[in-house]
């Protein structure tokens, strides 16, 4: 056969009958049929294309392998057209936009909902608040994920999905409330029912004021008032 053209149907009767070059159904070679989900097809100089689509389907994607993907006639986001969005209190029917929710509820899975308390769609659609976080309740308040801790309990790291995640009553570095960190000089620190208490001081150090604000304040290795222990002071010889 000549060049863009195959004797498709095995007859040498009469040549090559088929000109592979425009034949949907041999496109290319004998037996390639061109095909596009809800499209039209075309073969172009031996290769298959999309010539268009069918009524209500459009490929918003530009991707001809997967053919006219997008239902038109019904998606608010290429509502009769690719590209085409619809508002947010708008529906999409019959390739048309229909507004149907006032504000400021908003459609959600062809369902007005309102985004500013709504659990499962809290301030665009599919934004789900959890209810029973770790340690305490959720909600959905003014559009935003919103966590209420148990007593003793705090959000310190401002994520909602992991609840109140801190301890607040034991926790060293947020010890009744976020961010506050326990901390003494030369000294170990706990956290214990909220409140910072004072450990054991460091090797070498001693609290003789008895003020744990300022912890362990005296080097008893060098502090001639207070040499090994409080209070024990260093005598001068008498010559």
């Amino acid at each position: 056969c000549n060049t863009g053209f195959g004797n498709c149907d095995g007859d040498d009767s009469n040549g090559c009958e088929t000109n592979l070059t425009n034949t949907v159904t041999n496109c290319g070679t004998c037996g390639r049929t061109c095909t596009f989900a809800n499209g039209n097809p075309a073969c172009t100089a031996g290769a298959c294309t999309l010539a268009s689509c069918a009524a209500g389907f459009g490929n918003c994607d530009n991707n001809p392998a997967n053919g006219c993907e997008t239902p038109t006639a019904d998606d608010r986001n290429n509502c009769g057209a690719c590209g085409n969005r619809c508002a947010s209190n708008a529906i999409c029917f019959a390739g048309a936009c229909r507004s149907v929710c006032s504000s400021p509820l908003i459609v959600c899975n062809n369902t007005c909902v309102n985004p500013t308390n709504d659990n499962a769609n809290c301030g665009t659609c599919g934004t789900v608040c959890p209810t029973t976080p770790a340690n305490g309740a959720g909600a959905c308040t003014n559009r935003v994920c919103t966590v209420t801790c148990n007593r003793g309990f705090a959000n310190c790291d401002n994520m909602v999905g992991n609840g109140c995640e801190t301890n607040i009553t034991t926790s060293v570095t947020n010890c009744g409330a976020c961010g506050r960190a326990c901390t003494f000089a030369n000294a170990a620190a706990t956290c214990a029912a909220g409140v910072c208490q004072m450990g054991a001081c460091a090797t070498g150090f001693a609290d003789c004021d008895g003020n744990p604000a300022n912890g362990c304040e005296v080097n008893v290795n060098t502090d001639n008032a207070n040499c090994g222990a409080c209070s024990q002071q260093i005598g001068r010889a008498h010559v």
